[in-house]
Parts: structure tokens; C-alpha cells; sequence
């Protein structure tokens, strides 16, 4: 359909093709957008002033700002997955070493002769990566799933506050006994043990 000045106007799908165009391009601006569009079916190219009219009327703006947010979102998606297969790797590995050191341990019969701080040292960083990294890759990966209700429910509880009243919830004696500062002032009761 023509029109107000008897041309034909470009067809939607054309339209919806440049906002991809020009999306995909990074939002140029200026002449240097039009290098980003190629031309309609009928052979015809818009010009720079039909393009800025559409960026304005069709909201192209808004609808990048939309597709830049899902996108982040599935990046960060993709980032946190990622992260989760290393973490799971790592522990895995130090699983493995803290095995290969106990096996030469138990396996040799005299494990402690010639060279036992290799199996030991073994034994000890294979336990404390198993320890540190085990469970880490699937809490990334349950948080990274939760909604901003779910995080905020988390982080509060967290906190030691209430959700509802922003009150400090108390906890069972039990499970700060150990933060308690002894006599001496010090924060750790073992450390008076020795």
C-alpha cells in the first residue's frame, strides 16, 4: 500500500528484518547504521530518514532493551553453568588425589620410608578441594534458579531477619556457642586446648 506520497510502503516483515539488522549491528546510529540493511524484496533500500522514523515508531529502542536483558540473562545462565561444571571437575579431581594418595599409602609397605610427604600432601589438598568445591557447583547452580522472592527470602534469612518485620531472629545457643569469645577473649574455644 502506497503512502501519503504514492510510494510503497515496506513490507512488516522488512520492517522487522532491519530492526534485527540494525540490533545485530549493536545499535548504530548515523550513517554508518545503513551498511547494516539489505534490501527489500522489490529492490529498494530505505534511507537514513525512513530508518530513524521506525527506530522512533516502532520502538526499536525498547524492543533492543528487551532482547539485551534476555540475553544477559541467558549469558549469565550460561556463566553460571560453567562455573558449576569447573567446580564439580575440581572437586572431582581432589577426590581423586586425596584416592591416589591413601592408595600408595595403604599399598606400600613402607609408605613413610623414602618420600611420604608427596602422599601425604596428596591425601590433604585432594580432601580440602573435595571439601571446598563438593556441593559448591549445585548451590550456584540452585541460586542461579531462584526468583528475586526466593533470593531476597535467602539473603534475609541469611542475615538473621525476619522477613516480615526486619527483626533479628534469635538463634539457638547451640549453634553460636563456638563464636562466644572465652575468657581470654579469644573466639575459639580449641584454640585453649593445646
Amino acid at each position: 500500500m502506497p503512502n501519503s506520497y504514492g510510494v510503497p510502503e515496506y513490507p512488516p516483515d522488512y520492517r522487522e528484518a532491519c530492526f534485527y539488522a540494525w540490533w545485530h549491528a549493536g545499535r548504530p546510529a548515523g550513517s554508518g547504521m545503513m551498511k547494516s540493511f539489505q534490501p527489500a524484496p522489490d529492490g529498494r533500500k530505505p534511507n537514513i530518514v525512513t530508518i530513524r522514523n521506525w527506530i522512533h515508531d516502532d520502538g526499536w529502542h525498547e524492543h533492543a532493551d528487551v532482547l539485551d536483558a534476555e540475553l544477559s540473562l541467558k549469558l549469565d545462565k550460561e556463566a553460571i553453568e560453567t562455573r558449576a561444571r569447573v567446580l564439580k571437575k575440581l572437586a572431582e579431581d581432589g577426590a581423586y588425589m586425596k584416592d591416589a594418595g591413601l592408595t600408595y599409602i595403604r599399598s606400600t609397605p613402607e609408605p613413610f620410608k623414602d618420600n611420604p610427604s608427596a602422599a601425604v600432601r596428596a591425601v590433604v589438598a585432594g580432601s580440602e578441594m573435595e571439601f571446598k568445591y563438593s556441593g559448591m557447583a549445585e548451590s550456584l547452580i540452585q541460586i542461579s534458579q531462584m526468583n528475586d522472592k526466593q533470593l531476597t527470602k535467602r539473603v534475609m534469612h541469611l542475615l538473621g531477619k525476619n522477613e516480615n518485620n526486619d527483626e533479628i531472629i534469635e538463634l539457638d545457643s547451640e549453634l553460636v556457642s563456638e563464636d562466644v569469645p572465652g575468657e581470654d577473649g579469644n573466639s575459639n574455644p580449641q584454640d585453649d586446648l593445646g
